[in-house]
């Protein structure tokens, strides 16, 4: 599999009134043609703030990208103009945004907002743009028949999928999912992910799913990177991390979900808060709560080690039994 997006040293920082936000810190990423890689982290580590840079949606002011390379197919997204990267957006990399509730144009049909898409892109007919919608409103699930409906006819799956059916209209090689299922019942949700993954099977569509659910990662993903503080800090293929997990975050991560094969009481959680972006805490940002710091852990910022096979990590624990990736 070629490479199709490599993301190097990415630092993206929002400069407020009340002082600087440091939402990404250095994030190395690559994803694969037809991979599905899951981003996971909790609330506030940077997983939006990623997903809108490689989609040249970071609102500046007062985001600014202070460094780093989005490459795609070995074109930087970062230096190219506006008329360019939207080109890309849509046709090459689609985004489904985490709440379909508001990623829909309310005064304009759903058939028509497809469409939209289609005529921009493929330069073809408003009635061929047209028929081309309706197909794709028939492969996500809804009937044709509803192509003059508005949003607000729609369900909250349904939206979904019709956001779905947006995002995958010009056949993109990459789609990036924004948490596509948060706002969706456990039902909903199942179907929405069985349709997305046989859509990406039979189109090889590359996909970065972002997500707080390591049950959705199992199930759909090839690859891992779990995101702290803006940075990755493990990162492997999805049975490296679940079953060979090597940083303590991740282990505590893992340690939260319920299992079906124990017997316990209460489940087990990580002390303390996500830290302040505005102020991280100096050395590794997990250090302060992490119950393995070392004295070097608060002053000195880990490399990220790379194992023999091919599973990285950003933690002093790994030192000797790793190399510097």
């Amino acid at each position: 599999m070629g490479t199709l997006l490599e993301i190097k040293d990415l630092v993206i920082h929002f400069e407020m009134d009340d002082g600087v936000v440091h939402a990404l810190n250095g994030v190395d990423l690559t994803i694969h043609e037809g991979e599905t890689l899951g981003l996971v982290g909790e609330t506030g580590a940077g997983k939006t703030t990623l997903a809108k840079g490689i989609m040249g949606l970071t609102p500046r002011p007062p985001g600014k990208i202070k460094s780093g390379e989005i490459l795609y197919e070995d074109r930087n997204l970062l230096t190219l103009n506006d008329q360019e990267i939207r080109e890309i957006r849509g046709r090459h990399i689609s985004m489904i945004f985490q709440d379909p509730m508001t990623s829909l144009n309310p005064v304009m049909t759903v058939g028509d907002q497809i469409a939209e898409v289609i005529e921009t892109h493929d330069r073809i007919s408003k009635q061929d743009a047209r028929r081309k919608a309706e197909e794709m409103m028939e492969m996500v699930g809804i009937s044709c028949e509803r192509y003059p409906e508005y949003a607000h006819q729609f369900s909250g799956g349904m939206k979904q999928r019709i956001v779905i059916a947006i995002a995958l209209a010009c056949n993109p090689k990459l789609l990036i999912a924004d948490e596509p299922t948060t706002a969706l019942d456990v039902t909903i949700q199942a179907q929405v992910l069985e349709m997305m993954s046989r859509l990406k099977s039979t189109r090889n569509t590359a996909m970065l799913l972002i997500t707080h659910d390591l049950g959705i990662v199992a199930q759909n993903c090839d690859h891992v990177a779990i995101l702290y503080a803006g940075k990755v800090i493990e990162y492997g293929t999805v049975r490296q991390v679940f079953k060979q997990h090597l940083h303590p975050y991740t282990k505590g991560l893992l340690g939260s979900i319920p299992s079906l094969i124990e017997d316990v009481e209460r489940l087990t959680s990580i002390e303390g808060l996500m830290p302040d972006p505005v102020n991280l805490p100096q050395g590794c940002a997990f250090s302060p709560r992490c119950a393995h710091a070392m004295e070097r852990c608060f002053c000195e910022a880990p490399p990220l080690y790379l194992m023999e096979d091919g599973h990285s990590v950003r933690c002093f624990l790994c030192e000797h039994s790793s190399k510097e990736a």
